[in-house]
């Protein structure tokens, strides 16, 4: 018999998100920096998309920084490509080394539970989009109103260094 967890989680539906660079499969690792209701992650981009969103240099290392409006959940830690078969949505198409959207996400219905619980009055909360991207050694999750892409940059330092500039 199936656990109301299990129920949920049946609705969940993975997309890819084109729109965002993918990462690389086999470099430098992803960097967060947040503050309350905003998250900026930094992650370096996949060769296949250096021509999409170029053009750099060839001493160029790219990175991509990308912006999480109205974040109310994130987390970075396993699982990494290798071992994504365990994760949760994996039977739901999450792939490796790729962004992803989960569309009827059970996690965003179980914050605006927890949330519709905690707040008797005031403005309601913006809908929530729950995101995934994955990396070779691990997973970003978060659950915010929306992302923008704030650049793609020649290096990890200079992505960086822009992310702390926009959290402030």
């Amino acid at each position: 018999m199936a656990s109301p967890l299990d129920a949920s989680q049946q609705e969940d539906r993975v997309v890819l998100l084109d729109a965002a660079p993918r990462p690389a499969a086999d470099t430098a690792e992803p960097f967060i920096v947040a503050s309350d209701g905003r998250v900026i992650l930094t992650y370096p981009i996949a060769e296949s998309d250096f021509e999409r969103f170029g053009p750099f240099d060839p001493d160029d290392d790219p990175f991509c920084a990308v912006l999480f409006a109205d974040a109310v959940f994130h987390r970075l830690g396993p699982p990494g490509d290798a071992d994504l078969s365990i994760h949760p949505l994996a039977a739901q198409g999450l792939i490796g080394s790729a962004v992803h959207e989960v569309v009827n996400s059970s996690l965003c219905a179980e914050i605006a539970t927890v949330a519709a619980g905690s707040m008797a009055t005031g403005p309601a909360a913006p809908a929530r989009r729950h995101f995934v991207i994955t990396f070779q050694a691990s997973t970003f999750e978060c659950v915010a109103s929306d992302y923008t892409i704030i650049g793609v940059f020649g290096a990890g330092e200079i992505a960086s260094r822009e992310a702390f500039a926009l959290v402030r």
